[in-house]
Formats: C-alpha cells, structure tokens, sequence
C-alpha cells in the first residue's frame, strides 16, 4: 500500500523522520520551488535517503498566478491580471491568447471566481464574482474550456533538468488532458516513471488513454472538483474504478483534517476504507505533511490506518 508524502515548508528537514514512520515515497512540487532549490533538495534527500523513491511534480498545463502579497478581494472588486507584471501576475501567455471576454477565471482550487470583461495581448481586466484572499502561485483555470500546452513549459523543462542528475526519479505531471504528455517526459527522462495526474474535465473522459500511458495514475480532487464542480465530481467519482494496472492513487484531501488537528475525522476514516476497498493503491498526502501543524503524526497516523484497513 502506497503512502506518498508531500515535502514542504513545515517537513522538509523532517524527511528521514517521515519515511521512517512509514511514507513509501517523497513528493516534491515544483511548483513551489525554484530550478536550484528542487536540485539542492534532491542532493540532500539522496544523501539522507539514497533508495527512497521520490516523485518531482511538474506543474504541466497548470496555471498558477506569479509571487506578489496576499490580496484580499471582495465581490465586484475589479483587478487586472498582467503578464508583464503591471498587475497581479500570470506568467502564463497561452491564458491571454485563449481568454475571451465573458468568460470566468478560478482561482485557488475555486476558492475565488472573477468574470473576464477586458482581454489583450498581456492583460485581463476582471470582476471578482467570488471573493477571498488571492494568494501567489495559486491555480487559476478557465471554467469554460482547457488552456493546453503543447509541450513542456520552459519552467518545466528547468525543473526536470534539475532532477535529473538525480535519477531515477518518478515526474508527475499536473493537468494531463489524453496521456500524450508522457512522451514529453520519456523523450528527455528515459528510464523515469511517469504519473498522470487527473485533475481536469479532459482527463476524466480520456481516463483509459492516461492510463495506457503512464506508470501510475494520481485523481487529484482538489482542481479536478474545481474543474467539474463538487456534485459531478462526488457523481463520477463513486463510480469510479480503478484498473488493475497501472495502480491508481487518490490526492487531495485525503486526510485534510490532519492538517490542523491530531486526528482525522470519522468521515475521513470511513472513507479511506472505501477507497482501499475498491482497489485503490494508496494515497498521497498534500497540505497534511507539507504544511500542516504536525507533519510526522500525519504520517504515523495515516500509516497506521492505513495498514489497520489493510488487515481488516
């Protein structure tokens, strides 16, 4: 049974530690890190943990928003998401090139909503039509229709630079839409495992496609309930089964309670038992170890249940 365990600000030196008390691999998401941190980082866990599988998560066709201060937004607030930091940023052309006025931009796993009014080469103006606090390197997506890459992003393509000299090394790679990403990923990283993560409309209906493509498969609830909406969301995936093969893992909220509290919820309990029950493969922690309150009881007690669910 697969634990993985997410390393960030709150576990990184406790990584021994969490491995130790039972996590079966380390996530790293580069997302959050720059090109030199992800390599000084992975040189310290080869050091510390040698034969340890470590997973390296690209942030692939994700959009995050670029680093400025937390914002507190209120409805109709209007701001200005800018590629040439003018505004809030979002390193992200491709989003400028696909937006039309009209439509809706989430943000945050849909904590916060804004209506696209105004496009250009290098801006949106938005209205907030659900407010919050914006927070930097935060997902964004567009509601009404994907914003696809065609290859590596160039940040990307850094981040993997990086790990490799680390190899092997398993990349994940966030936001797949048919499972033809994986070959970016073989072309530069023989010999790597592959993780395709379903986060996103497309990869729900091409779920067979991903699977016959990649090493592991990741349903990552957070952005993939932002994409689809909690209903539909709760709909496809009670009725989803994973297959035999390639083994298929479930992120995202897992555990969420851990986060801030010493237990997890009885509802949390109830239903990591279903999910083993239908042949899933494990779990991977997120904010429970990466910056949650206590990292290394999340892992010992998501270890433990993990194991006592097993034997049952």
């Amino acid at each position: 049974m697969q634990l993985v365990a997410t390393l960030g600000p709150a576990s990184l030196h406790l990584a021994p530690r969490i491995v130790a008390l039972g996590a079966s691999s380390l996530r790293l998401n580069a997302s959050h890190m720059t090109p030199e941190s992800l390599r000084s980082t992975l040189a310290q866990l080869r050091t510390l943990l040698p034969s340890t599988p470590v997973v390296v998560d690209l942030q692939g066709a994700k959009m995050r928003l670029g680093v400025f201060e937390p914002l507190p937004v209120h409805l109709d607030d209007r701001l200005l998401f800018s590629l040439d930091n003018s505004g809030v940023p979002v390193p992200h052309p491709e989003l400028f090139r696909s937006v039309a006025p009209g439509e809706t931009l989430s943000a945050d796993d849909d904590r916060l909503r804004f209506r696209v009014e105004q496009v250009s080469p290098s801006s949106l103006a938005v209205r907030c039509i659900q407010g919050g606090t914006l927070r930097p390197r935060k997902g964004l997506n567009v509601l009404e229709h994907p914003v696809d890459p065609w290859d590596l992003s160039p940040v990307d393509q850094q981040h993997l630079d990086a790990a490799l000299p680390f190899a092997p090394v398993a990349f994940a790679l966030s936001f797949m839409t048919d499972g033809r990403e994986a070959a970016w990923i073989r072309s530069r990283a023989p010999g790597c495992p592959v993780i395709g993560k379903v986060e996103r409309r497309e990869a729900v209906e091409a779920i067979d496609s991903i699977r016959a493509s990649v090493d592991t498969v990741w349903i990552c609830r957070g952005d993939l309930g932002a994409q689809l909406g909690p209903v539909p969301l709760a709909r496809w995936f009670s009725g989803f089964r994973p297959a035999p093969s390639p083994p298929t893992l479930v992120a995202g909220q897992v555990l969420e309670h851990l986060t801030a509290h010493p237990l997890p919820t009885r509802s949390e309990v109830c239903h990591l038992a279903d999910l083993l029950d239908r042949g899933f493969a494990g779990i991977v922690l997120s904010d429970e170890t990466a910056v949650g309150s206590d990292p290394l009881n999340a892992t010992s007690t998501a270890a433990d249940l993990l194991s006592s669910l097993v034997r049952r």
